[in-house]
């Protein structure tokens, strides 16, 4: 019996030990549960984060490409304000040299100036030594006439003999001649031509005779002259010295000449240089100005380029964070499979002690059941305890398996509440027993809420990132767009006020031109009137141009009525009223004077030498007078035929001998002519207020 009893208690002690072994397993199934589920949360983890670092390593090459896009704009702004500091240095460069030039030509015109000084002086010098010699001439010429008796009416008697002499001379060979040349052209027999011969020596007789009483004439005229006249024109004679003073007065002149010349050019070329340095120093202030806005620029694109970078910064740090908590995710994964796969194994471990001690159990229950055959006193006694006991071990049983079933049902429902919820159910503990609805109604409101919360649509877990991105990328649009709007106003500004001083240079030249043309049209047709007028004065900068001329004896009239030769002579001093403005160093003209009459061309030539010292020009021309005019002619010829060869000769006095160039010149004098009337300029825009840096 006692064995029995101590067998029993064996018994219940495996039983026990089943039954932990099956709470064992349950808890080991719960953790492998738990561990699977936080696998699946950990997977939709690494899919978020995965996600995440795919949009931020976008976003990056994003930010990347717009930074080198904007290192690239940088880099063309630098070459380009280098560019315009290299101009700036290259036109301080020639304001230098040009002012350096000015001084140089300021010196050399002051020592000109002293020279021509100097040659003004010897001149005064000179013109006294011709002052004496030529009271000489007189003194000495008086004595010598009173010497040989010098008679006028003698020498002019003497003076007629010798030109009838010559006069009868002439008329008399010139008759024989044509005779003979009569006789010559005939058919004559022999008698006739000795009779020719015998009129031919008779004339040479005759000839001889005449010729003596030329000579005789001759002497006495010789006589009838004062022979000192050959000591006066001698080498050494007092005419010859006079001529002498003469030519050094001239040359004199001729040097002063020269020089003041080279005076007019120094002082045009210093004008010039003046007006150059104007226009370079006009030309560095736009530059200056230039170099202002590309700086502005240059900063904004750095400023702009370091908001990116650290844009840039922040992303990849991001993106480092990203990195570091997916590799945290990925180890947990890796240890939550290496504990599932710890869990297995020890949940197999247990069900083979399970198998091992069901088994030990039968052989327990085999041998109770054998020593019960033994005691076969206590059968009945023994049986009804065991039925209770069985009884007692299956509600034991059902009790602990509804108790383990309860515990995880718990523990699934907080896990999932925690999971759906991100809440703790605990914290709704004491509310359960506040509540009075019934499940039914607990259920619909569950049911509606569900509806509701899907009908918001799913949370969208990177709109954190998103709206710093969007955020960011706002910011950098608005800080363009308010650049961009500060560069239009500039812009808008600048254009008004080249309009407005556009319109007034081009009013001021515009008018001064009026001016000029009307005068030059009056000096080249030697009378008359010209007008310029603006077709819409209100738009002077698009505004056409309209010109009338009024030739003498003729109505004012648009230029498209005049004839061939007054348009020319009409445009001829448009182009010269413009010169007068702003002169050109050099000036081509082609066949300008093709339609010009000998007077116009006269007049014309007559303007052209007048602007000769301001501008070179160079006319092409088929008109001799234009020719004559000109100082050097350029052309070709063809002495050999097929061979072309150029020829360039020095138009000097002795070649333009005989040159007819009416250069009369009339002494015109400037009319005053009235600035347009009605014209509108654009006015200036207001100046900015320069805001106070706080």
């Amino acid at each position: 019996m006692d064995k029995v009893k101590s067998m029993q208690d064996l018994l219940y002690q495996k039983q026990a030990e089943q039954i932990g072994l099956a709470k064992e397993q349950n808890g080991k199934l719960e953790l492998i549960k738990q561990a699977n589920s936080r696998a699946l949360e950990i997977k939709e983890k690494l899919n978020n984060l995965e996600g995440r670092k795919r949009s931020l390593e976008d976003r990056i090459e994003s930010i990347q490409e717009e930074i080198d896009e904007n290192n690239a704009s940088l880099h063309s702004k630098k070459k380009q304000i280098e560019d315009i500091r290299n101009n700036i240095n290259s036109f301080k460069a020639n304001i230098e040299t040009a002012s350096s030039q000015i001084t140089e030509n300021d010196k050399e015109v002051s020592n000109l100036r002293t020279q021509i000084a100097e040659f003004e002086e010897e001149r005064k010098n000179l013109q006294v030594q011709l002052a004496s010699i030529t009271e000489d001439i007189v003194s000495v010429l008086d004595e010598k006439l009173k010497e040989v008796g010098f008679s006028e009416s003698q020498m002019n008697i003497a003076k007629e003999e010798l030109e009838t002499t010559l006069g009868k001379l002439k008329i008399f060979v010139n008759g024989r001649n044509n005779i003979f040349s009569d006789f010559k052209g005939q058919n004559h027999n022999l008698e006739e031509y000795k009779n020719t011969l015998s009129e031919v020596c008779e004339a040479f007789t005759e000839t001889s005779s005449q010729l003596d009483s030329l000579e005789t004439s001759l002497k006495k005229y010789y006589e009838s002259s004062p022979a000192f006249i050959t000591e006066f024109l001698s080498p050494q004679g007092i005419m010859t010295k006079k001529r002498a003073i003469d030519e050094k007065i001239n040359q004199n002149i001729e040097k002063v000449s020269n020089l003041t010349n080279e005076i007019e050019s120094l002082s045009t070329s210093s004008s010039n240089l003046s007006q150059k340095i104007e226009e370079y120093k006009e030309t560095l202030i736009n530059l200056r100005g230039n170099e202002i806005k590309m700086q502005e620029q240059i900063n904004s694109a750095t400023t702009q380029l370091s908001l990116l970078e650290r844009s840039l910064t922040s992303e990849q740090n991001n993106l480092r964070e990203t990195d570091t908590e997916l590799f945290a995710e990925q180890k947990r994964d890796e240890e939550i499979r290496e504990q599932v796969i710890t869990l297995q194994d020890e949940l197999a471990e247990i069900e083979y002690r399970g198998k091992k001690l069901t088994k030990e159990l039968d052989e327990l229950d085999e041998e109770i059941a054998k020593c019960n055959k033994s005691v076969s006193g206590k059968t009945g006694t023994l049986d009804k305890k065991r039925e209770e006991q069985n009884k007692y071990q299956e509600q034991y049983e059902k009790l602990t398996l509804t108790l383990n079933s309860s515990d995880n049902d718990i523990k699934n429902i907080k896990q999932n509440f925690q999971d759906q919820y991100s809440r703790d159910l605990m914290e709704f503990e004491e509310r359960m027993y506040k509540i009075t609805k019934t499940s039914v109604e607990l259920k619909d409101k569950l049911s509606q809420a569900k509806e509701n919360f899907k009908a918001l649509g799913s949370v969208n877990l990177m709109a954190p990132e998103e709206f710093n991105e969007v955020k960011d990328r706002y910011e950098r649009q608005k800080t363009n767009y308010e650049d961009t709007q500060k560069s239009l106003e500039n812009l808008v500004r600048v254009s008004e006020e080249i309009k407005s001083k556009s319109s007034e240079m081009f009013l001021e030249t515009y008018n001064k031109i009026k001016k000029n043309f009307h005068n030059m049209f009056r000096r080249l047709f030697n009378g008359g009137r010209a007008e310029l007028k603006l077709a819409d004065p209100t738009n002077i900068l698009t505004s056409g141009i309209d010109i009338y001329a009024q030739p003498p004896g003729k109505k004012l009239e648009n230029i498209a009525l005049l004839s061939g030769g007054e348009k020319t002579m009409t445009a001829v001093a448009l182009l010269f009223a413009t010169y007068q403005v702003r002169p050109s160093p050099f000036c081509l003209l082609d066949e300008i004077d093709a339609a010009l009459d000998d007077k116009n061309v006269s007049s014309f030539v007559t303007v052209l030498e007048s602007f000769a010292n301001v501008s070179q020009y160079i006319v092409i021309t088929h008109n001799k007078k234009t020719v004559m005019g000109a100082s050097t002619m350029l052309g070709i010829t063809m002495e050999e035929s097929g061979v072309s060869k150029i020829i360039a000769l020095k138009l000097d006095k002795d070649i333009k001998r005989g040159a007819v160039i009416d250069r009369t010149e009339n002494d015109f004098v400037d009319e005053d002519v009235p600035d347009e009337e009605g014209v509108v300029i654009p006015p200036r825009p207001p100046k900015r207020e320069k805001k106070e840096e706080e």
